[in-house]
């Protein structure tokens, strides 16, 4: 429907203008063979920012912590990760098949845990069904925690133990510029903090496809070695790293609009009655909210919404994220949530 406003997630952004234009131009090479000047381009820009000394184009953040995982990790070593998380849930089968680890994870509110709580973990005796863990993950921005911000003392305070431990730090930064915008947190600063981290370029930056695995030369070697064994050898790969360059150049700082719209949303979610929203106070894109008193199943709401121009995905019905992005503005957001109040006072 043209004009739908799409809440589902930020990966259904598309390319603007300038990006498309980006795109056609790429000069382009056999990306696999390290060859691809825009490929290269985008790595070295990125590995730049974050302060890191090499990092990887991949497909996709699936696999981007995959190779990370698999770069720190052995087979039947056992890695730490918040419970809500990706990488412990729908990365899991992957990571647990592919990279042959098991998953400790922690129950902590909005995702973020603590220092202390990893060092539990990191001190767990190991037995007969469990083996030593070799390293250590967090999500920031945290998606199932409505897009929660790790603090950076927070971070500091896990680096510290790892440290201890002789064991890696990854940040799994899926949404780490929303993160960076709404902290005030330079993505140098995360990068100093992890000794790996990834990024993803298809959510809130509105490129196409595309992820970016960051930390040591080695480390990045290692990692690339990885990506090759599980289908991540491109070849003229520079066409979409050029949408991801550009949108590392020119769409960071909107995140900022997106931010302001969520809470704009959760506002006005609010005010509806038998609605809460869950994650409030609101710190990115993304606003999780429970209707207390639903009047009617799930396919029911979703199509009365549709008809009205508004996709919207639920989280165990009747809880819902509703994600804003590129492409969604002020306007959006008011039409969203009068389709919203229609459907709910029924």
């Amino acid at each position: 429907m043209p004009g739908e406003i799409d809440l589902r997630s930020d990966t259904v952004t598309l390319p603007t203008p300038g990006m498309r234009q980006a795109m056609a131009r790429a000069k382009v090479g056999d990306a696999q063979r390290g060859e691809d000047p825009t490929v290269r381009a985008l790595e070295g820009y990125s590995a730049e920012l974050f302060g890191k000394e090499a990092a990887l184009f991949v497909p996709s953040g699936t696999m981007g912590n995959l190779c990370a995982v698999s770069a720190w990790t052995r087979p039947g070593d056992v890695i730490v990760a918040s419970s809500a998380s990706h990488i412990a849930g729908r990365e899991s089968p992957a990571i647990s098949h592919l990279a042959s680890v098991s998953i400790a994870g922690i129950d902590a509110p909005g995702g973020i845990f603590s220092a202390e709580e990893v060092a539990r973990e990191i001190a767990a005796a190991p037995s007969r069904t469990r083996s030593k863990v070799r390293l250590v993950t967090a999500e920031n921005t945290h998606n199932a925690g409505g897009g929660s911000v790790y603090p950076l003392a927070a971070l500091r305070r896990i680096r510290q133990v790892c440290n201890k431990a002789s064991i890696p730090f990854h940040i799994d930064g899926s949404r780490i510029f929303n993160a960076s915008v709404a902290s005030g947190v330079s993505p140098a600063s995360y990068g100093k903090v992890a000794h790996s981290l990834m990024f993803c370029l298809s959510k809130g930056l509105g490129a196409p496809v595309g992820s970016v695995v960051m930390g040591s030369k080695d480390f990045v070697g290692e990692a690339r070695n990885v990506s090759f064994r599980v289908g991540g050898g491109m070849r003229q790969a520079g066409i979409v790293a050029a949408g991801g360059l550009y949108a590392l150049k020119h769409h960071v700082d909107r995140l900022a609009e997106d931010h302001e719209n969520a809470r704009a949303l959760a506002q006005a979610l609010e005010e509806i009655p038998g609605v809460e929203v869950v994650n409030a106070p609101v710190e990115t894109n993304i606003v999780l909210f429970r209707w207390m008193t639903p009047a009617m199943g799930l396919p029911d709401f979703q199509e009365a919404l549709k008809s009205r121009g508004v996709l919207l995905d639920d989280r165990a019905f009747p809880l819902f994220r509703a994600v804003t992005h590129l492409g969604i503005g002020k306007k959006d957001i008011a039409r969203a949530v009068r389709a919203l109040r229609e459907v709910m006072r029924r």
